[in-house]
């Protein structure tokens, strides 16, 4: 392509011609009536309303000078102006993001009942106060339409009394779940709070009012709670009789070990031969030396109590009628703050520490 060449006048009198024609303005089309000599057309673009100038508020945009007015107040992305719902300000290009999300603006209805809600409201008023909300029956979940249930309350009537049955069968479905579910969640509960150490240390509260029981009522046994020797192993429990048992009866209290059904008995080795003992804290503040009471034994593998046990453990265990006489345990410090506490231990080996 040629480069365009200046535009020479051969005379200074042409050129003159020339600038004096009539020309109209560049934006005739757009609707300027200016018409004039060809030399004033840029002083009259200078100020033309048709012609395209920056936007004032430096959006970048060029404008022409009669729209810039509506430019300003309407379109420029960088005017300030106010949400009609929210009497927030924005900028225009913000507004246009918060236009379709502002929450008190009035929108209808989605289920189309006709009102117009804040958006705010919206998911409370169908889900509580819209009259075209779905209304479920409690048993089956079948929906029906709110404000059509006083018209068709004989068909409400009628599909619960034609599905009784159903309904029926649901709900002890749902009990039967629910019961799984709560023996799952003790059995978890339970097992986080498992003592697997193989000892125990057992403390009974109000001693004196369980002693006082312990003689008013005949066979009056209390019960630990129960213990493994191992992550994986037998499952225990301690017995106490205050006012004693057997041989022991009415002058000391006897204590005992019960093997329960565990779930690993099937892993393990039958019968039981561990040792046992049981301690009984002397619960002395001073310096000098505690006397504890100590008892311990060896399980005897021909004794039905030491075989694996079946669904109800045995009802009395093994241990010692006598393990401690009433008067002994009033003397030294085995009672303290009306408490006792009895240790009971099963050893791997034969060696018993306190």
């Amino acid at each position: 392509m040629k480069s365009q060449q200046p535009l020479v006048y051969p005379d200074p009198d042409a050129r003159a011609t020339v600038m004096g024609s009539h020309v109209y303005c560049i934006h005739y089309k757009e609707g300027c009536k200016w018409t004039d000599e060809l030399r004033k057309l840029q002083g009259h673009l200078n100020t033309c309303k048709y012609d395209a100038v920056p936007c004032t508020n430096q959006c970048a945009a060029m404008i022409p000078r009669v729209l810039m007015k509506d430019h300003l107040f309407y379109t420029c992305p960088k005017r300030r102006t106010m949400c009609k719902f929210c009497n927030k300000e924005f900028t225009g290009e913000m507004l246009e993001g918060h236009m379709g999300s502002c929450q008190y603006e009035p929108i209808f209805c989605e289920n189309k009942c006709g009102l117009k809600i804040h958006r705010r409201f919206v998911a409370n008023h169908r889900m509580n106060e819209c009259a075209k909300r779905l209304v479920a029956c409690r048993y089956c979940q079948k929906e029906f339409v709110y404000d059509t249930l006083q018209g068709l309350r004989s068909a409400l009537e009628q599909h619960m009394e034609e599905s009784t049955n159903p309904h029926l069968v649901l709900m002890i479905d749902l009990v039967l779940r629910q019961q799984h579910q709560i023996s799952t969640l003790q059995n978890a509960l339970q097992n986080l709070t498992l003592n697997t150490s193989g000892v125990l240390i057992w403390k009974i509260a109000d001693y004196a009012h369980k002693m006082a029981e312990a003689k008013s009522k005949e066979g009056y046994e209390l019960c630990s709670a129960p213990f493994y020797t191992s992550q994986y192993g037998y499952k225990l429990m301690a017995t106490l009789f205050l006012n004693g048992n057997g041989a022991g009866e009415g002058s000391h209290a006897s204590v005992y070990i019960k093997i329960l059904p565990g779930e690993y008995d099937s892993l393990l080795t039958w019968p039981f031969s561990h040792t046992v003992s049981f301690t009984l804290y002397d619960q002395v503040v001073s310096q000098e030396k505690p006397c504890h009471v100590v008892e311990s034994f060896d399980p005897d593998p021909s004794w039905k109590n030491f075989q694996r046990p079946s669904k109800e453990p045995n009802s009395l265990g093994f241990g010692f009628s006598r393990f401690v006489s009433h008067e002994n345990l009033t003397k030294q410090s085995y009672v303290r703050d009306n408490t006792i506490f009895i240790k009971v231990q099963v050893h791997s080996s034969k060696i018993i520490t306190v």
